[in-house]
Parts: structure tokens; C-alpha cells; sequence
């Protein structure tokens, strides 16, 4: 066996290992809170897929889903855990989000090569998402609890200026491929949250209604993706970003 091979394998293990402890450690990996829930688990397969091949990746994302759906099984703590012992909730929109993360990776990387400074489009991308969304959330987050939008808006202003400002820092600093980290975090996270809802709706859409004691699952899909979704992809950005780089650097020294 190569020793690329075996580093691979020894990386997959570590992170394997880091997912499983993040599921069965109470509020650990999923933050529970009422309803919806904030997930962390994401991360050790996001940070997977910059430093291993796409059957790895995917395959932390099958032991993500897998560990959900055990978890759902044997000791569930939120009020959405009952629809997660299906493998089609819990295990599908897990390796899926795991490709797409890697895909995703891959047309960044080949916009990289093909497009005369594509740092700048990638950045316009990433900018627009954190804007939309973090305007949707405060839309969001008024219109559930009451609070006042005077309050409420200048706080999201901040910390979307903030976010944008660390980001182009970041990419004016760093390396040209290193630009791609945290572009591919918050946009993969996005997907991850879309793809879990939408198998929720799609084939759980009444128990959703009867658990909100609504037939808006527009809404909630809605809610949950510009509070909780945006809320984990700044997370994965933060989080993320110094590990890969630190790891992508051990990596390559070695």
C-alpha cells in the first residue's frame, strides 16, 4: 500500500472518529433548541473533503449520516429526532452534501484556472450569499420573536460588514488556492441544510405540519435555512478555515 494511501486512510479514521464523538456526545455536534436543531458535525467532513479523495469524503459523509440515524435510534434528544431513524432523511442528503462539498471544490478550483482573476468573482459569489441571507435572517428572526428591526438590523449590518471584511482580508492575504476554503465552507453548508430540509418536507412534510401545528412548510423551511443554515455556514467558515489550512500545510511538509 502507498504512503499516500495510508495517510488518506489514517486522516479518514481521525475524522471518522471526530464525527462519531461529535453525534453521541450530547450537544457536542447537534446544539438542540426547541424544534430545529444547530449541527457542527458537518465540518470534519467538510475539512475531509480539501484533504482527501472523493471516496473518502464521501464516505465521512455516510458514517455522518449513519451515526445520525443510530443516534435518532438510541438516544434521541430533539423533537425531530423520531424522522431521522429513516435512512433517507438521516443517511441520503449526508453523502449527497459530501459530493456536491466535493464538486462544489472541484468548479472552484477549475474557475480558478479559467477565469483572469476569479478571486474576485468567487468573493462577488460569497458576498451576495452572506447579504441575501443574513437579510433574510433578520426578516427571520423579527418576525418569530417579536423583536424590534431597529434593534435587530444594525446588529446584522455589523456582523455581515464584519464577516465580508474578514473575508476579503483573507483573500488578499493568503495564498490564490487558499481562497477556495472559505468559499466552498459557507456555500457547501447551504447545500447541506437545503438537501436535509427538503428530504424533511418531501417525505415527512405531514409529521413537520403536525409538530409546528402548521401547513406552512414553506416557512419553515425558510425560517430554518436563513437562521440555523446561516448560522452553521459562518460556523464552518470560522471554524474550518484555520484547521484546513494547518492541516493542507502538515500535509504538503510531509
Amino acid at each position: 500500500m502507498k504512503k499516500n494511501e495510508i495517510q488518506d486512510l489514517t486522516l479518514t479514521a481521525v475524522f471518522s472518529a471526530i464525527i462519531l464523538v461529535m453525534i453521541f456526545v450530547p450537544q457536542v455536534g447537534f446544539i438542540t433548541f426547541g424544534v430545529a436543531s444547530l449541527t457542527l458535525i458537518h465540518i470534519p467532513v467538510l475539512i475531509g473533503v480539501f484533504l482527501l479523495p472523493k471516496k473518502y469524503s464521501v464516505l465521512l459523509g455516510l458514517i455522518f449520516g449513519l451515526g445520525s440515524l443510530i443516534k435518532a435510534v438510541i438516544a434521541p434528544a430533539g423533537p425531530l429526532d423520531p424522522v431521522f431513524v429513516l435512512p433517507w432523511i438521516s443517511v441520503l442528503p449526508r453523502v449527497l452534501f459530501a459530493l456536491a462539498a466535493a464538486y462544489l471544490f472541484d468548479l472552484f478550483k477549475l474557475l480558478q484556472v479559467k477565469l483572469k482573476h476569479s478571486e474576485i468573482y468567487i468573493f462577488g459569489i460569497v458576498s451576495l450569499i452572506t447579504v441575501f441571507g443574513m437579510y433574510y435572517s433578520s426578516q427571520a428572526v423579527i418576525s418569530t420573536t417579536g423583536w424590534s428591526a431597529s434593534a435587530v438590523l444594525p446588529v446584522t449590518l455589523l456582523i455581515t460588514t464584519l464577516f465580508i471584511t474578514g473575508y476579503y482580508a483573507f483573500i488578499k492575504s493568503e495564498k490564490q488556492d487558499s481562497v477556495l476554503i472559505p468559499s466552498t465552507l459557507l456555500i457547501a453548508t447551504v447545500i447541506h441544510t437545503v438537501l436535509v430540509l427538503t428530504a424533511l418536507v418531501i417525505f415527512e412534510g405531514a409529521y413537520i405540519s403536525e409538530l409546528l401545528q402548521s401547513d406552512d412548510l414553506i416557512g419553515f423551511v425558510y425560517t430554518v435555512a436563513v437562521t440555523n443554515g446561516l448560522l452553521e455556514a459562518i460556523l464552518a467558515v470560522l471554524i474550518g478555515t484555520p484547521i484546513i489550512l494547518a492541516l493542507k500545510q502538515v500535509k504538503n511538509n510531509r
